[in-house]
């Protein structure tokens, strides 16, 4: 037996803005259903508002990290081909002064990866491991009970600047210091939902209110619980704030 996954995205922009402005980044972009693999890789990121063509950068790190391309530890060597790329890309565009002065500085953006790999080649267990910069968050939920939430854990560690890999390598001289990692075990039936911060934060704020918010998570996109619908009441009641959001739901049968 090999590993079964069943997994997919859900995302959307904040709100007020059309689509073409969402500027977190996801990969896989296709969600799939029971599919047979000894090995996948997933990824979120989000990417500055404040800077110029984060989306893009965003999404070149998403795929780099799910195509093996990011080094953790060597992180600044392994992303300069996807820092030139972006570079190339935008320098294209037709900008006025002051946004040229913008794309030399660079964006900036999170990301957050996670790999499954079936190590036990039984289809019942086997090995993952995470990497991240910034905010966005994974949850590893294991018979209703969570495992192990990363790079954060609680609610009052989100902030208003937190470290962002940029696209600038003058800007990555410390990222050293910013990377995390993390690894651990999975079993048949686990499941890894992996988020940006936006609702990594309502997250985490319903756990310290002693509700089960992964359950939630488990349901979305039903006919009962479409995830624009759902996001936009929150939004309403003041439970999550007006950004970018990005869910990326994982489950092993």
């Amino acid at each position: 037996m090999t590993m079964r996954l069943f997994y997919e995205a859900m995302w959307t922009q904040k709100a007020g803005n059309p689509e073409g402005e969402y500027e977190d980044a996801f990969w896989p972009s296709r969600g799939v259903s029971g599919e047979s693999c000894q090995e996948e890789s997933f990824a979120v990121a989000d990417g500055a508002t404040e800077s110029s063509f984060s989306g893009i950068w965003a999404n070149q790190l998403v795929r780099a990290y799910c195509r093996g391309q990011i080094d953790p530890e060597n992180t600044t060597t392994s992303l300069l081909a996807k820092q030139q790329g972006w570079s190339r890309f935008v320098g294209r565009k037709p900008l006025p002064w002051y946004a040229e002065e913008k794309i030399r500085n660079g964006t900036f953006s999170t990301i957050l990866g996670l790999t499954l790999r079936d190590t036990d080649k039984s289809g019942s267990s086997g090995s993952w491991d995470a990497f991240a910069v910034g905010d966005s968050c994974l949850v590893h939920v294991r018979n209703d009970v969570i495992l192990k939430t990363f790079p954060l854990s609680n609610a009052a560690e989100f902030n208003n600047s937190p470290f962002l890999l940029g696209s600038n390598p003058e800007s990555n001289k410390e990222i050293g210091l910013h990377i995390q990692t993390v690894n651990g075990r999975w079993e048949r039936e686990d499941k890894f939902y992996l988020m940006t911060d936006a609702l990594a934060a309502w997250f985490f704020r319903e756990v310290e209110d002693n509700r089960t918010p992964w359950h939630t998570l488990r349901d979305l996109d039903t006919e009962d619980l479409p995830f624009r619908a759902w996001i936009e009441d929150l939004r309403t009641k003041k439970q999550i704030r007006n950004d970018d959001v990005t869910l990326y739901r994982i489950e092993i049968e």
